[in-house]
């Protein structure tokens, strides 16, 4: 019933991510980076993100993907998803204050992440080899 809620309350046409979760589907309406300018641009400076919103980052090949905070106002989940669409590793980071920035890094490959507010995937039981749609 909370899956069909929230779907009812994203526009028609916005892209989601659904993560297939022991507990149920969980919806994300995600922006779009899938370009170097977008990927290098992600959530900066943003002062907010709603709760069941995010940004897909897609690469153009599997790898070990590396983000950093900088400029990067609220603190964030990455979900690393691998080429196959399965939840890879899930890292919280936190905003850069000052140079030098942490790099963020799973230990495992990832075609793409979704960015989306920390402590997200814990709250909706979001685990590695969930599987994941788009």
């Amino acid at each position: 019933m909370l899956v069909v809620l929230l779907a009812a309350c994203m526009p028609p046409g916005t892209p989601t991510v659904t993560f297939q979760t022991a507990s149920g589907d969980v919806r994300v309406a995600v922006d779009i980076a899938d370009e170097s300018a977008e990927w290098a641009q992600g959530l900066m400076f943003r002062e907010s993100l709603a709760e069941n919103a995010g940004m897909l980052f897609i690469f153009p090949e599997e790898a070990e993907h590396r983000f950093w905070m900088k400029n990067t106002r609220i603190p964030l989940d990455m979900i690393f998803i691998s080429a196959d669409k399965r939840v890879a590793a899930v890292i919280t980071a936190i905003p850069c204050v000052s140079d030098p920035c942490l790099t963020y890094s799973p230990q495992a490959h990832a075609r793409y992440v979704v960015e989306v507010n920390a402590g997200f995937a814990a709250q909706h039981g979001i685990q590695t080899g969930d599987r994941v749609t788009f």
